[in-house]
């Protein structure tokens, strides 16, 4: 009976509303169990119903109970998830077609800009030498095109040049910045602008020139800037100096530097300034130019002129120490400033120490310092001392000296305390013309001496020079009581001036008043003066003579260069500029004469003595020359007899 119950119970829980489980079973005649206990079986078989007597059922029912040995599910709903699938696929879709879609509009902008301006769309184009000699004018042609969709306004081009750079219509002017506003560019349109400067700089140096581009819009306040640059390499240098010097000398002797700066630049530079860095124990004693903290200021030179400076010394130190000269050539802000500015080059010179074993003092014409400048065509007096130093004997010791340049008239060389070998154009002396220089015993000490003629000026096509080169040489014990040879040579350097001939004279031809002339009554006379430069050029050549006070200056004057006349000195001068080797220059003036009656029986001067004078640019020092005084006696005039120049 309690069986019965829980078959009922289960039929009634698992039986969906509306369905008999009984007339959903195959009925079996043969079977003559009763249909519920069939159900029950079936109800708890494991087996389940054969396949061949299960019978096809409605779909389940939503709401139908689970079987007590099935899992439970928690949320089973197939529509929902179908549904979720189907938005996020089109959710996918949508995102990636937004994608694309925002990413053709960024390249559209990016490509084709629309209306934005930029910097990126606006192309400088600069053409120009890369390369320039210091000095030089440099052009540059700038090419600006406004690639944006739109015009751009207040465009200003800007360029900024380094220190020192000068206009290129003025030189005399700097040129530091370079601006200029171009106004309205529309789009796609394109402006070339030519730009000159004359750049400087040192050799191998490497200049960039800052280039920038501004420019506004309409209905904006934002300022854009494209900034650009140019660069150039200055291959030579504008200015150069060079150091002329010996490369061994003794300490605390005399030592002589040679500097020579050039302008190599084609227009002229100023405020030129040599620096020096001078070495421990140089000691300054004497400079062709004013020395200001070891600076020389040059000041202005012509294109391809050049100014030599002479600077003399005593360098002391150790044996075998070296001594190194820094030299730099530029130019200063000011004349009255000579710290440099802007560098251009700068000339190092190595000078060795040695220790003298034998000392020798050669003199030209009683000088010793070695700046000693000779004239030409004529005879030169040469000494040399020689003191052993050491504090051991020196033996078989020769003093040779060595004659060499293009104005020594080898011809002339005599000597009576020593040998000339003219084969080697040496004097030599030695144990043989000295018998005490075969044993020079510490401190000893001899002298010798010869003549030479210098060439007339113009012999040579060159600079006309004379190089004495002095050798010295001897055996002494070393330290170890074994013979050593030791020797040493030097080169001292003498240039040779120019010679100027002068030419004064005097003229009635073409002028008025009596001949012989006449106490208290004027005569005319016409002053011709030449000059000729027998040897190397001459700058600022200048002819001066001082007129008497019964003399007056009656100007008409002819010729080369510019005469002038001083009333208070009374001197006329005559600038006659530059003289080139060979050259000559001619000029004439008038004064007019009225001699006194304490002039009768007499030939009156017309003028003071003539003076020459002018700078020699080979020799580097001022030559002079002078002519007589002129006087009425007109020699060179047709029918000349003596008493045409006496007063009467």
């Amino acid at each position: 009976m309690a069986e019965q119950t829980t078959s009922h119970a289960l039929i009634a829980v698992l039986k969906p509303p509306g369905f008999d489980i009984l007339s959903a079973m195959p009925y079996a005649p043969e079977d003559d169990t009763s249909s519920l206990e069939l159900a029950r079986k079936r109800l708890y078989s494991s087996a389940g119903v054969p396949r061949s007597r299960r019978a096809a059922l409605s779909a389940p029912d939503e709401h139908a109970l689970p079987h007590a040995w099935e899992e439970p599910v928690l949320s089973r709903t197939p529509h929902q998830g179908e549904r979720h699938v189907r938005f996020a696929g089109v959710f996918f879709i949508g995102a990636v077609t937004f994608f694309f879609l925002a990413l053709g509009i960024a390249g559209y902008f990016f490509y084709f800009g629309g209306n934005a301006v930029s910097v990126d769309k606006v192309s400088i184009d600069i053409q120009g030498p890369t390369t320039i000699a210091g000095g030089d004018t440099v052009p540059l042609l700038i090419t600006i095109t406004n690639k944006n969709p739109v015009a751009i306004e207040n465009a200003t081009i800007e360029i900024d040049f380094p220190n020192g750079t000068r206009d290129a219509t003025n030189v005399s002017k700097t040129y530091p910045h370079y601006v200029e506003n171009l106004g309205e560019l529309a789009s796609g349109a394109t402006i070339t602008r030519s730009v000159k400067a004359v750049l400087f700089g040192g050799e191998g140096q490497s200049l960039a020139l800052p280039i920038s581009f501004s420019y506004g819009t309409t209905g904006s306040n934002a300022v854009f800037v494209k900034k650009s640059s140019y660069a150039l390499t200055i291959s030579t240098t504008p200015l150069s100096v060079s150091v002329d010097t010996l490369s061994e000398t003794v300490s605390n002797k005399p030592l002589t530097l040679t500097l020579t700066v050039r302008n190599n630049a084609t227009i002229s530079i100023n405020n030129v300034v040599v620096a020096g860095a001078f070495p421990f124990g140089f000691l300054v004693t004497s400079s062709s130019l004013p020395l200001n903290n070891s600076s020389f200021l040059v000041g202005s030179l012509k294109p391809g002129a050049s100014k030599v400076i002479t600077l003399t010394g005593i360098l002391s130190g150790q044996n075998k120490e070296l001594r190194v000269f820094h030299f730099t050539v530029g130019t200063a802000d000011a004349s009255s400033n000579q710290s440099l500015a802007v560098s251009y080059m700068t000339q190092d010179v190595t000078v060795t120490i040695a220790a003298p074993f034998i000392d020798t003092i050669l003199a030209m014409n009683g000088d010793a310092s070695g700046n000693t400048i000779i004239a030409p065509g004529s005879y030169q007096n040469v000494t040399v001392a020689y003191t052993n130093t050491l504090a051991t004997v020196v033996q078989n010791v020769t003093v040779s000296i060595a004659l060499s340049g293009s104005a020594v008239d080898y011809n002339s060389i005599r000597t009576t305390s020593g040998f000339y070998n003219s084969a080697t154009r040496t004097i030599l002396f030695s144990r043989d013309t000295d018998p005490a220089l075969a044993t020079l015993s510490p401190g000893a000490s001899g002298i010798g001496a010869f003549t030479f003629a210098t060439l007339p000026a113009g012999t040579s096509a060159t600079g006309p020079l004379v190089n004495l080169t002095i050798s010295v040489a001897g055996t002494r014990l070393g330290q170890t009581n074994v013979p050593e040879n030791v020797n040493s040579s030097i080169t001292k350097t003498f240039k040779v001036a120019t010679a100027v001939a002068l030419s004064a004279s005097s003229s009635h031809q073409g002028t008025s008043g009596p001949v012989p002339p006449r106490a208290e009554v004027a005569t005319t006379y016409t002053l011709r003066w030449s000059a000729q430069n027998k040897g190397s050029a001459i700058a600022g050549s200048t002819m001066t003579a001082a007129l008497p006070s019964y003399v007056s200056y009656a100007a008409q004057t002819a010729g080369s260069g510019s005469f002038s006349y001083d009333e208070k000195s009374r001197v006329v001068t005559w600038t006659i500029g530059d003289l080139a080797q060979g050259a000559s220059a001619q000029g004439s003036f008038q004064v007019s004469l009225t001699p006194s009656t304490s002039q009768k029986g007499s030939a009156p001067q017309l003028t003071g003595p003539v003076a020459f004078s002018g700078y020699d640019r080979f020799a580097g020092v001022q030559v002079s020359a002078t002519a007589d005084p002129i006087t009425t006696e007109t020699v060179g005039d047709p029918g000349y007899v003596p008493t045409n120049a006496v007063v009467q």
